[in-house]
């Protein structure tokens, strides 16, 4: 026997209201595909609270200059505060993935640079992340010209005599770096592969702490930018520019072939990213404020007398330089026989 079901007089043909039909919609979409219409309003309304801003690296070196000019930049456009937050260890890892593992709202973000975001997912083993897969590329901010420096009372003058020294006192050497993995470590990795030398690692913690040690002779060189600001008192020479040609701003300094050694034509760059899936809503106003930024002389002026090249280069072209670098750097490191642990 079947149940049966009466109407209730008056309601037989009464229409379902107009915000109960709404709410069905809502309710549905949200079903099918996990509430974006949510998501979409949050990110509109970004950002609506303070933004942190992660720096994988200890206070005072090359990688906290864009870091926190970019958020002064932003939060003079944004009308809110973006706060810069060192997050030091393993030359960059410990910050970078701090960041992956944080929601993708807009509000964690990560300024860093090709060693830690290309060389550590490439050199180490494990590798720790992937580019691509674990973060967003948003915005390039500058290319970094790498200098190659020497302590001030090395007994060489050029790249030339740094690569004849090396070569009669095999083993003597050492080059440090912001740490093991990082760009600076890659970069001697592949001088030494290029100019067939033996000179040794000694990793830093931050590339302000290994300068200060190459300043005192504990080390005697270092492939990193910031060797050129701190060259003004005499105690660190600036041998060359690891690029392909001359820094604009710092015309006397010659590029590594012209200074008596092997072409090396590869620079860093530091730029913005976020957790992967980030909301394009987000990553397009980041991209338009940071263009913005650099359209201040006096940004431009900072950047170039540090040696870093004002670039602003959109997500999609940053994310295709992401891809080339990994091919690029790949390959230095099957030739350089390159592994850390």
């Amino acid at each position: 026997m079947h149940a049966s079901f009466t109407r209730r007089p008056g309601h037989e043909s009464r229409p379902a209201s107009k915000l109960r039909r709404t709410l069905m919609v809502l309710v549905g979409a949200s079903c099918l595909t996990g509430a974006p219409l949510l998501s979409h309003a949050q990110s509109d309304n970004w950002p609506s609270k303070a933004v942190t801003i992660v720096s994988p690296y200890n206070p005072g070196g090359t990688n906290d200059v864009p870091a926190r000019i970019f958020a002064e930049g932003f939060q003079r456009l944004f009308g809110q505060s973006f706060i810069v937050k060192n997050v030091p260890g393993a030359a960059g890892i410990v910050g970078s993935n701090a960041v992956m593992n944080a929601t993708p709202d807009g509000y964690t973000l990560l300024s860093t640079n090709s060693g830690a975001m290309i060389v550590q997912s490439i050199v180490k083993t494990p590798s720790p992340y992937d580019p691509l897969r674990n973060f967003t590329p948003i915005v390039k901010f500058v290319d970094a010209s790498t200098f190659i420096g020497v302590n001030g009372d090395l007994p060489v003058k050029n790249v030339g005599e740094l690569i004849a020294l090396a070569k009669r006192e095999p083993g003597k050497l050492n080059y440090s770096s912001s740490g093991s993995g990082s760009f600076g470590n890659f970069l001697g990795e592949y001088f030494k592969l290029m100019t067939g030398t033996d000179i040794v690692h000694i990793p830093g913690k931050g590339s302000a702490a290994a300068v200060m040690e190459m300043k005192a002779g504990r080390v005697q060189l270092m492939f990193d930018p910031i060797v050129l600001p701190q060259s003004s008192d005499g105690r660190v020479k600036v041998l060359a520019t690891t690029g392909s040609e001359r820094v604009e701003g710092q015309p006397n300094i010659p590029t590594v072939k012209e200074a008596g050694g092997p072409e090396m034509a590869i620079d860093a760059w530091f730029g913005l990213f976020g957790p992967a899936n980030l909301p394009r809503e987000v990553v397009a106003k980041l991209e338009a404020a940071s263009k913005k930024v650099m359209e201040d002389p006096e940004t431009r002026k900072k950047f170039l007398n540090l040696g870093l090249i004002p670039k602003v280069q959109g997500s999609a072209p940053f994310r295709a330089q992401v891809e080339s670098d990994i091919r690029l750097y790949a390959d230095v490191k099957t030739r350089a026989k390159l592994v850390v642990e």
